[in-house]
């Protein structure tokens, strides 16, 4: 500028020495004083403008300052609210936005000089210890889900990953809160059924451990305490009822003696005992279904903390104390223990005592010091009906050890070097458990098959019935309700076996005093059996045992035993009254052909002897054909319609050769002329039912007759009685052979 403009400068300046010439001859003012003038003008005016407009420029400067600060204060309102909000948010249970608003605070550094962030860091870190001992608090409850429960070990665990500072007063501060009473000595300290635990010495995951398994034990003692109490009252004389009444009001002395006396003078106080050991069993269930899953599952979040706490270096806190102590540790010493107790304490409420030769060791684990009575009623098995309530409880708690158990065995810390498979500390419950329902299983089922056999003797023995339906149902719901069928075959042969024969023996008690009507009812009855349910049977014993055949075996040798006695008798008793009726009776009287025929004279048309058999076997087809119809016979593959049809004809086949061998020195050429003849129609009317033996035999006396005769075996033709007497014995073998149905 000045390069540019020195010729500009330069006649300034000239212009300003002449100027000054100029005016210096001149008289007034010089120019300093014009300008002196001029700037104390100008100050004057500044000042009267400060005064008329000070007020303006403090408020202006005020509003300046309003604006910083209010600029602030938006910039830090989320770390200023965090200790409101984190106090709202614990006293709701939103544990997880109290975390997230107490970050929030934590981006104030140690070395603020701002009093406000020190002291709002100050409330939050008070809030944050509030927080903690609500979860310390949730970590303790029993009552709580255990959903809830791992929410809490996560939200505490997050809590003290943020270093709260600590508080030496904190103890005094909440002297007035609810978690003063559950602690001992300092915060944090719980008292559980007389344990002590401490969980700010531990992890999180780990002191919720402690606390639920100190639950557990204390749960576990409470229900035997319990069970010992109830059966002790109830043999002191108060009933199941009066129990729940004593629990509302009481009653005076008197009548608490009255009762007392009338529950000892009757034998009620033993079903009591029965029901309130069944409702130990059931409660010692509930608690192994409830505290199990739960304890294990707080057990699994404590080894995958603790896994992480290995993968990484953790800055050790002031606060925690890193322990020592694994999940494994507890559930070894803490939670074992008390599960082998309640396991112990609900095979002893369910079995009572150990069939003899099991080898099951079953602990008394109350009543040890009761009276005699009470020890031994404590001892005895259930009744089936709570038997098989309590089975199926049993059942249910194996099936929770045996999940459970191998889950313990996955928590197991692994050692360096060791390959090797360990067993779970819950093997030993698990196998209490197994014994013990297998042994109620077993119990099951004789108590079902003697029920059974009962029922089906009363029936056999009072109406004749072989109620195998009866046998096949209790099959079918033993197959339904068994679990472990397997271990129970043995009882279910030997029930199925017990069955048949108390049916066999209630048939052969209801026919000893009854006649040929009842054994053919007995054997229709065993045939039904054998052809209609005795497969059904079989199939259901095939679905409870491995070895079918051989119970379908024994089963079939006691019904086709008992079949084949009732059958053999109904055809002795046939032969017997059949055998009197062969008797020739004609051929001892004398006649005189001058006197003319006589009664049974060889001149009558129907000979008694052929007629009464002949009636004989067709009032046995009635009989038959109406108590057993076609059915066959398993034994020989025919019908018994023709089995006693068969033994009747050979009877009367037998009988009447018999005869004839008696007399045959003695007969007369006419009467054996008839006697052949008689004999041939008798061969001709029954060849279908006659063994060859006894074809052979009535055609021997036959040819023998004949030649007694001296027709050398032809057929009689000529004489008074010639074609005559053939032709009636005709009409007699077509109405025979009508009624016997062919």
């Amino acid at each position: 500028m000045v390069r540019e403009n020195f010729a500009l400068f330069l006649r300034c300046a000239d212009g300003i020495d002449v100027f000054n010439e100029k005016t210096v001859l001149q008289s007034g003012p010089s120019v300093v004083d014009r300008l002196n003038r001029l700037d104390a003008l100008a100050e004057s005016c500044s000042h009267q403008a400060k005064k008329s407009f000070k007020p303006l420029l403090d408020n202006a400067n005020e509003v300046r300052k309003v604006q910083s600060a209010l600029t602030v204060l938006q910039r830090v309102a989320p770390m200023l609210q965090a200790p409101y909000l984190m106090r709202q948010h614990v006293e709701n249970g939103r544990f997880s936005s109290a975390l997230k608003a107490y970050r929030r605070v934590l981006v104030i550094d140690e070395q603020c000089n701002i009093e406000l962030l020190n002291h709002v860091k100050d409330q939050a870190a008070e809030c944050a210890r509030e927080a903690r001992r609500e979860l310390e608090g949730r970590l303790s409850q029993d009552k709580i889900t255990v959903n809830a429960l791992l929410d809490a070990i996560r939200d505490l665990t997050e809590l003290l990953e943020l270093d709260i500072p600590h508080d030496p007063r904190e103890a005094e501060r909440v002297s007035t809160t609810r978690y003063q009473r559950a602690s001992t000595k300092s915060v944090g300290t719980f008292i559980i059924g007389g344990t002590t635990v401490n969980v700010r010495e531990y992890p999180p995951a780990l002191s919720c451990l402690l606390l639920q398994a100190a639950h557990f034990s204390f749960f576990v003692k409470s229900i035997i305490d319990e069970a010992e109490n109830s059966t002790n009252r109830i043999f002191e004389g108060e009933s199941v009822a009066g129990q729940a009444a004593k629990n509302e009001i009481n009653g005076d002395k008197d009548d608490k003696a009255d009762q007392k006396k009338k529950a000892t003078s009757s034998n009620q106080w033993k079903y009591d005992i029965l029901e309130a050991r069944s409702v130990a069993t059931i409660k010692a269930v509930e608690v192994i279904s409830k505290w199990l899953p739960r304890l294990l599952l707080v057990a699994k979040t404590a080894r995958e903390e603790e896994k992480r706490r290995a993968a990484r270096v953790v800055k050790r806190r002031s606060d925690l104390v890193e322990s020592q102590m694994s999940p494994f540790d507890v559930i070894l010493n803490n939670i074992a223990p008390s599960v082998a107790r309640v396991v112990e304490h609900a095979a002893y409420c369910g079995l009572g005592s150990a069939p003899r030769g099991s080898g099951i060791d079953i602990k008394m684990t109350f009543g040890k010091k009761a009276p005699e009575k009470l020890r031994a009623l404590l001892k005895s098995p259930l009744p089936p009906s709570q038997s098989s309530r309590v089975g199926k409880e049993l059942a249910n708690m194996v099936e929770i050890l045996s999940e459970s158990s191998i889950t313990v065995n996955d928590l197991r810390p692994p050692k360096e070097g060791d390959a090797t498979v360990r067993t779970s500390p819950l093997e030993i419950c698990k196998a209490l458990g197994e014994q013990s329902v297998m042994t109620i299983e077993r119990r099951r089922c004789i108590y079902a098959f003697d029920i059974c056999a009962r029922g089906c003797s009363t029936r056999a023995t009072g109406s004749g019935k072989f109620d195998a339906e009866a046998l096949l149902t209790c099959l079918k719901t033993l197959s339904e309700e068994l679990s472990r069928p397997e271990q129970c075959a043995s009882e279910v042969e030997k029930g199925c076996e017990l069955v048949i024969r108390k049916c066999c023996d209630g048939l052969a008690s209801y026919v000893r005093d009854r006649g040929d009507a009842a054994r053919l009812s007995a054997v229709a009855e065993c045939a039904d059996v054998l052809l209609e349910r005795m497969p059904d049977v079989v199939q259901e014993v095939g679905f409870l045992t491995n070895n079918p055949e051989a119970v379908e075996e024994v089963m079939l040798e006691d019904i086709m035993g008992l079949e084949g006695a009732m059958f053999d008798e109904f055809l002795e008793s046939i032969r017997a009254n059949v055998a009197a009726c062969c008797r020739m009776g004609w051929l001892d009287v004398k006649s005189d052909i001058t006197k003319g025929p006589v009664p049974d004279a060889p001149g009558m048309a129907f000979p008694p002897y052929l007629s009464a058999p002949l009636l004989a076997i067709v009032r046995t087809r009635a009989q038959v054909e109406q108590a057993l119809g076609n059915k066959l016979r398993r034994s020989e593959g025919v019908s018994y319609q023709h089995i006693a049809m068969s033994t009747v004809a050979d009877t009367v086949a037998d009988g009447i050769c018999e005869q004839v061998q008696q007399r045959k020195l003695t007969l007369k050429v006419r009467q054996a002329d008839r006697l052949a003849n008689e004999l041939q129609f008798l061969m001709n009317t029954l060849k279908r039912y006659l063994k060859p033996d006894m074809m052979s035999l009535i055609e021997n006396t036959r040819r023998m007759l004949c030649s007694k005769a001296g027709r050398g075996g032809g057929l009689q033709g000529d004489g008074p009685d010639g074609l005559a007497a053939l032709e009636e014995l005709e009409r007699l073998g077509r109405v025979y052979v009508l009624c016997l149905g062919e």
